[in-house]
């Protein structure tokens, strides 16, 4: 082999240098091309591209084949479709996740082809958990002894297994799954104990309020935070009493409404930029329980009547979408849906606590309040895509523009073509992600009413909607 090597350089040699390399080639290679130096380019390329190709160079491992997913794979029609769907567009954000969410929620998978999920993808949903898994080479050794997870065989089990049979468990016994994270997750490294505790805001109780108390030794910062706040939610102060008088003093309390008197939480006006600094610092820390011991009244009173500067707004969600009990957190959601004052984002850390089917019902009332491109709805509404009727869309006050936008699009003047591609290239995708089957059928036909040509790759994500049946249908 090396021969052949050092042979084939000569070859190349004596080409970069301009001349033949008839007198160059092997013997053997001379008497098959005689004087054609075509014939021996030939020979040298097949030697180059087959018998010369160059070994690795680390050691190979062995690798089991890619394991199946609990899901068939979408149709062989829609993969081309489904691979420009994937492609980011310029100058815009990726939709990756929300495409991958959204053929999940239909009941497929991607095929591998199309779509792998990286080893850091902790997003991606438990439909992935062997191929994430397969990824990180973290696939199980043997077989569990038994199905259901315990702790005696919870080693048995891949990290990606442990993770979603833990959050099964906690739906149906929480205290035995609880159990199992109380004995084993010690023995985790920092990341991967947090997400085990994490699993245990699924049906939280007071039967966990010992076992988070027992993590305040944690050797972890984050662990130890995470504990408190599912404490605060359960209803016990994180010994930051002090604080939270220092925090009711920089807000006030008054009484609004005539006849159905209700409390007013009112963020005061401060002096300084540090005052600012450190009542934001305090929303970190202290809980809403704490905060409302404070000031002498109700969690439930807090979040009666929110009327808050932006910046506040987003400190005092996120406070209560931490610390707040279930009942308070669907209060202040549904109090600041219906002033229809707040911004749909800062709506986004309250949603992250309501169930699926609670997202899924919620979405008609959030389209109506979102700005044109529908991004916040996308993230409020999270995983449950794929099954806002169309009657929710044309209800909300940005919807009319789209026809406009449309027919711009379609005709003739450059720039408000330009200017309206550009808006529907943000927006299309985006409820082509949020409509239900027969809806996004529906659109597309209006919208090609309205002038746009049903080829236009704008309205790609609506075609895939609407050929990707639900799996689940008859």
């Amino acid at each position: 082999m090396r021969e052949l090597d050092a042979s084939l350089a000569q070859v190349r040699n004596a080409w970069i240098a301009g001349r033949s390399a008839l007198e160059s080639a092997p013997p053997a290679w001379r008497e098959a091309v005689g004087e054609d130096e075509l014939a021996l380019i030939a020979i040298a390329a097949h030697a180059g591209d087959v018998l010369t190709q160059r070994g690795p160079g680390a050691a190979l491992i062995d690798r089991p084949l890619l394991p199946q997913v609990n899901a068939p794979f979408m149709p062989e029609a829609l993969r081309a479709r489904f691979r420009r769907l994937l492609v980011r567009p310029k100058n815009q954000a990726s939709l990756e996740q929300q495409l991958i969410a959204f053929t999940t929620a239909r009941g497929y998978a991607a095929h591998p082809g199309d779509w792998l999920p990286d080893a850091k993808d902790e997003w991606a949903p438990d439909l992935y958990a062997p191929w994430l898994d397969w990824i990180r080479a973290d696939a199980r050794t043997v077989a569990p002894s038994e199905d259901d997870i315990t702790a005696e065989n919870y080693d048995q089990f891949s990290w990606t297994e442990r993770r979603a049979a833990l959050w099964a468990l906690r739906a149906t016994d929480p205290n035995m799954a609880r159990e199992i994270i109380e004995a084993r997750a010690a023995a985790e490294p920092a990341e991967r104990r947090l997400r085990l505790i994490e699993l245990l805001d699924n049906r939280l109780s007071e039967a966990d309020r010992e076992f988070l108390a027992s993590l305040e030794k944690d050797r972890s910062d984050r662990v130890r935070a995470r504990a408190r706040t599912f404490l605060a939610r359960l209803g016990h102060a994180g010994g930051t009493t002090a604080l939270a008088s220092e925090l009711a003093e920089m807000v006030t309390l008054e009484k609004a409404g005539l006849i159905n008197r209700r409390t007013r939480l009112r963020f005061a006006a401060l002096k300084t930029p540090a005052q600012h600094q450190r009542r934001h610092e305090l929303t970190q820390i202290v809980s809403l329980a704490e905060l409302a011991a404070a000031l002498g009244v109700t969690e439930m009173q807090l979040v009666e009547l929110p009327e808050w500067q932006l910046d506040e707004a987003h400190a005092f969600v996120t406070m209560t979408a931490e610390t707040g009990s279930d009942e308070v957190v669907r209060a202040l959601l549904e109090n600041l849906i219906r002033i229809r004052e707040a911004p749909l984002g800062v709506l986004l850390p309250l949603t992250t606590r309501l169930t699926m089917e609670e997202r899924t019902a919620l979405a008609p009332s959030l389209i109506q309040l979102d700005g044109h491109t529908f991004e916040a709805t996308l993230a409020l509404v999270g995983d449950q895509l794929g099954g806002v009727p169309l009657s929710a869309l044309t209800a909300a006050p940005s919807f009319g523009a789209l026809g406009p936008n449309i027919e711009a699009a379609a005709g003739a003047d450059d720039n408000q073509r330009r200017n309206a591609m550009g808006i529907l290239e943000q927006v299309l995708p985006r409820i082509g992600l949020l409509l239900d089957n027969a809806s996004a059928t529906t659109l597309i036909a209006q919208i090609t009413g309205w002038g746009l040509s049903p080829a236009e790759p704008l309205l790609d994500m609506l075609h895939f909607n609407a050929a990707l049946i639900p799996e689940t249908t008859p």
